[in-house]
C-alpha cells in the first residue's frame, strides 16, 4: 500500500527532473523520458498492480508539464506498465531482458501516439522524419538511462517494500 503513496512524491520529482534537467540532454532532436523508465523498472520487478499507479501519476504530472493532452503521455506509461505485467510472468527469470522489451516498445509506441496525433492536427510531422529526428535518439538516451534509472528504482523499492523477494 504504500508503494501507491511513494509513487507520487516519486513521480513528481522525476517529472521535474525530465522537464529541467533530463531535457537538456539532448541527441538530435531526441531526449530521454526518465519517468518511463520508472514506470518500466518498477513493473518489471511487481507481482500486483501498482505499477498502474506509477503510471497515472507519472502520465498525470508530465501531462501538466507538456503541451500534449493528457491522454497521450498518461496512455503512454499505461502501456508501459500492462505491457511490463503482461511480460512478468512470462520472462520473469530476466528482469534486464524484460527492461529492455518495455522500454523499447514504449518508446515506440509513446512516439508513433505522438506522431498520429500532430498529424491528425495538421502538424507538419512527417513519419520518417519524426522517426529519425526524434524517436531513435530518444531511444538511445533510454537505452543510456535505462541502466541507472534501474538501479535507483530496485534500491526504492528495496526500501519501499522490504521482504519482498528480490533476485
Amino acid at each position: 500500500m504504500i508503494a501507491n503513496y511513494i509513487c507520487i512524491p516519486v513521480m513528481f520529482v522525476l517529472s521535474v527532473l525530465q522537464s529541467t534537467v533530463i531535457s537538456r540532454i539532448t541527441l538530435i532532436n531526441g531526449s530521454a523520458d526518465v519517468v518511463m523508465l520508472a514506470v518500466a523498472a518498477w513493473g518489471v520487478k511487481e507481482k500486483g498492480f501498482n505499477t498502474f499507479m506509477w503510471a497515472l501519476a507519472g502520465g498525470l504530472f508530465i501531462s501538466i508539464i507538456t503541451a500534449m493532452p493528457f491522454y497521450i503521455p498518461v496512455g503512454t506509461y499505461l502501456f508501459v506498465a500492462f505491457l511490463a505485467k503482461i511480460l512478468f510472468g512470462r520472462i520473469w527469470q530476466s528482469p534486464i531482458f524484460m527492461l529492455i522489451i518495455v522500454v523499447f516498445a514504449g518508446t515506440i509506441f509513446g512516439h508513433f501516439f505522438s506522431l498520429f496525433y500532430l498529424q491528425i492536427n495538421g502538424a507538419a510531422a512527417g513519419l520518417m522524419a519524426g522517426l529519425q529526428n526524434f524517436t531513435l535518439p530518444s531511444l538511445l538516451l533510454n537505452f543510456f538511462f535505462l541502466f541507472p534509472m534501474y538501479v535507483m528504482i530496485s534500491d526504492l523499492r528495496k526500501w519501499v517494500l522490504p521482504g519482498d523477494d528480490y533476485e
